[in-house]
């Protein structure tokens, strides 16, 4: 297979409440649509979910939902991962490795709007931020969590992708730079984990109906979107979380498009 070939979820693979039991899972992006999906996805197959977002109170009602159905207590993490400087990150790292010595799974699910622009029109300063944004923070993340990810069980690291950093489009420069960049991120640490029972993937949730995709396509309307929640891209990420993925990393997962 192509290292570039384009995987999508097996479609025999079925989640269980114990398909994440026992294991601690990180979602950036939390208060997101997909994020918030990917949380609740998470606790209902039986992870202890870390949710990581700029503000605690965009989280409550995600939090109260999952302690009602009487699933694992997850724990709220206020961070702002965008301004955050290196001291922040290494105090966020600290902190956890004394409270959760193992993480299982870290899925980046937080995304940044950005103003697409003509290349002779760019800015260094938005490129700057851009790529601050989309690469850097969560590159930093990760390497922050290298602690606790690195023990004997296996580990999942997901990273959420647009498909402009796939295919290069006219005007996307910097925002689809960002995102191919990521790509190779995800390759190269694949290579370097290998040893470590860590696998690294991305995964293109398609069209969804997100804030972050009204951003870039203000005149969509919402036919041909799924709804984050929807199973095929809850079930993308449960996949690559779960036991069921072990021979999958350095890979490029997308979710097909809605029929129609």
């Amino acid at each position: 297979m192509n290292q570039n070939d384009i995987l999508t979820t097996p479609p025999d693979f079925i989640p269980y409440q114990s398909t994440l039991a026992d294991r601690v899972v990180l979602v950036t992006g939390a208060a997101s649509e997909i994020g918030s999906a990917v949380v609740l996805a998470a606790a209902k197959s039986g992870a202890a979910v870390l949710m990581l977002d700029r503000k605690q109170r965009s989280m409550t009602a995600l939090y109260d939902a999952i302690c009602d159905q009487g699933l694992a207590q997850p724990m709220m993490i206020e961070f702002d991962m965008v301004r955050a400087d290196s001291r922040a990150f290494e105090t966020l790292g600290t902190s956890l490795l004394a409270q959760f010595p193992e993480i299982h799974g870290l899925v980046h699910c937080a995304m940044w709007g950005a103003a697409l622009t003509p290349a002779p029109h760019a800015e260094m300063e938005t490129w700057s931020q851009v790529l601050n944004q989309q690469l850097i923070k969560p590159m930093y993340l990760t390497k922050t969590l290298c602690p606790n990810l690195n023990h004997p069980n296996p580990v999942s690291i997901i990273f959420t992708v647009m498909d402009i950093g796939r295919v290069g489009r006219a005007y996307w420069g910097a925002v689809g730079a960002a995102f191919a960049s990521v790509e190779n991120l995800c390759e190269s640490l694949s290579a370097e984990f290998f040893d470590y029972k860590t696998r690294v993937n991305t995964v293109d949730p398609g069209k969804v109906k997100t804030a972050i995709r009204k951003h870039f396509y203000p005149g969509e309307t919402d036919e041909g979107l799924r709804e984050a929640n929807d199973t095929e891209i809850v079930n993308a990420y449960l996949y690559l979380l779960s036991d069921a993925s072990n021979q999958q990393t350095a890979k490029r997962f997308s979710v097909t498009p809605l029929a129609g």
